[in-house]
This record gives C-alpha cells, structure tokens and sequence, in this order.
C-alpha cells in the first residue's frame, strides 16, 4: 500500500504560520508518530486480496513552512529518510508565479534529489528518495488572484514550466476554486498533475446541493484532462463530524472514482491533518471508506489495487 499523502513537521525547525490556527497541530509530528493504517479493531482476521495491510511507501507533501524554508524543509526530510523506511518520494513547495525565481528553485530541487540519498546513505541500501514534483498552495489565495490576468499569466507560465521540465504537480484547491483552476489546466494538457482532498468538497452540505452540483461538474470536466489524476484524502479534515462524514463522504468519493477511474486515482491519509482536525479517524477506517466507494463505483479488486498503490507508484514514478 502506498500512502500518497503524508506530512511531517517539526515548530522547533521550520516555521508554519498556518499553524496559529490549528491549536491541536500544534507540536511536532515525525515519522515515528505517523498512523501506518494498521487494521483497525476487528478487521485484522481478513486473508483476502484486500485485506487491510500497513503502509510500505509514503509520499511527503509539502506541509506550509514559510516559502523562503522551501529547500530546507526538502533538506530536513531527507534528512529523515535513515529513520523513515517508508518514504519513498518528495512533493516540494514552490511559488509557481515566481518566474525566473522558480527556475532557480526547480534546478535547486533537482540538484538536492540528485545529491538527497547519498546524505542518508540511502543509495547503497538500494532506495531512492526523489523529488517528482512540487505543489503550490492555492486554497487560500483570493479569489481575483485566479482571475486577475497578470496573476494567472504567471500561474500559467509556471504549470508550463513544471510540463516542460516533466514535473507533477499537486493541485490543493477548495471546490469554489476548482473550476477556474480546471480552465487554466485545460491550457496545459500534458502537465501531470494530482488533485489533492478530491478537490475539497462541501462534505458538509452534500453532493446533492448547488455547491455539490457545481463540485461534481468541475471533477468531471477535470477528469477529462487525460493527465489529470486525484488523491482520495483529506474529506475527514472538511466534515464537522463524524456523522457528517458517514453521511455524505461516500458519494464525493464514487463520484470523483467513476470520473477518474481508479488507474488516475489514488490513495491518501493526510496524516496529520485529517487525523486530529474536523471528523478526524484512522488511516485504516479511511481506507475502508475509500475502498467502500470503489465499490459502489463498480471496481474491482484489481482497481482497488490501483488505488491503494499502482498510480500513486506510477505519477510520482517511484523506485
């Protein structure tokens, strides 16, 4: 199983603004902490294809340090990898509208992949911790940033930067967001890139409301894109509650499977976030719940596979 979307952090090291926020995140969360999606109670007597198993890769994503730490915090989870088995590739941060400036970011991101497992002399225990893509956060920026024409000229100029240089990215946008977004993927159809959270639903208010209506409309347009992908994460942290998510996760999650089909979609915990904010859970009910969705959705177990690690293994391109 590949967990396909994990973060890490430590408030003594780097600094995470987003964190005044988020009193219960607030301490450091490293590797040894992190919820592997051991069975949960009653579901350890499963011998069948899709039993519940623990993770055997992860990916980190990028965790909202202050965006002059960006190499550091690259640097810092590498320096990780001797007590992180699992971790098998890194999605760094970078300011797509930078221009010049993110040129010099991305050759300074590959310089560290190229030199990052000999500092865990990692290469001679035949594993490899790339950096396959970055992701710049646009869920909080204003809305007239993703109108605003300068402003999405440079957005625009960077996802080509990213395509050319055969970049992913990972997009993390809230569904008022999602369709002005998809129209500027649209102008870069060979970029490899992954929705993250499913694009951030109204988990709230459900499917079957105008915001979910508009939702659904934009994961299908965006699912049209034939490099598009999406991570199946992150809906316990937008529900109030436990109950909510029981109620409307399920039908955000088939939807975005049948759209996507599962050889683009993939599986997520977002550890920590997920775990301890909003409807908060375990890696393995999450799962369960995604793979419940797959179900309802018509996939079958060699789907199901997929999701849980065959295209996250195949976008990040992992060793």
């Amino acid at each position: 199983m590949i967990d396909a979307h994990v973060h890490v952090w430590d408030p003594a090291r780097l600094d995470y603004p987003w964190l005044a926020d988020a009193p219960v995140l607030q301490r450091a969360f490293l590797p040894a902490d992190i919820d592997r999606g051991h069975p949960d109670e009653g579901e350890s007597d499963r011998d069948d294809r899709s039993a519940v198993r623990a993770t055997a890769r992860m990916v980190f994503v990028q965790a909202g340090c202050r965006s002059d730490q960006a190499l550091d915090e690259v640097r810092w989870v590498l320096g990780l990898a001797d007590v992180w088995p699992e971790l098998a590739a890194i999605v760094a941060d970078a300011d797509l509208r930078s221009g010049t400036a993110l040129e010099r970011h991305l050759d300074a991101l590959a310089a560290i992949s190229d030199r990052g497992p000999s500092l865990s002399d990692q290469r001679s225990k035949g594993r490899r911790v790339g950096i396959p893509g970055v992701r710049h956060l646009l869920q909080d920026e204003p809305d007239e940033l993703l109108h605003d024409r300068a402003s999405r000229t440079a957005l625009l100029d960077g996802l080509r930067m990213l395509a050319h240089r055969g970049l992913t990215f990972d997009l993390c946008v809230r569904h008022p967001q999602l369709g002005s977004v998809v129209a500027m993927l649209e102008e870069v159809p060979g970029l490899r890139v992954v929705l993250d959270h499913v694009g951030k639903p109204p988990v709230d208010a459900g499917i079957d409301t105008r915001d979910g209506r508009a939702w659904a409309d934009a994961i299908d347009r965006m699912a049209r894109l034939p490099s598009a992908h999406v991570k199946l994460s992150g809906l316990a942290a937008e529900a109030s509650d436990t109950e909510v998510l029981d109620a409307n996760a399920g039908a955000f999650l088939a939807h975005a499977i049948t759209a996507f089909g599962p050889d683009r979609a993939m599986l997520g915990s977002d550890w920590p976030v997920s775990a301890l904010t909003g409807a908060t859970g375990t890696f393995a009910g999450w799962r369960e719940r995604v793979r419940r969705a797959a179900h309802s959705a018509g996939v079958d177990v060699d789907g199901v596979a997929s999701i849980e690690a065959g295209t996250a293994s195949r976008f990040y391109a992992l060793a």
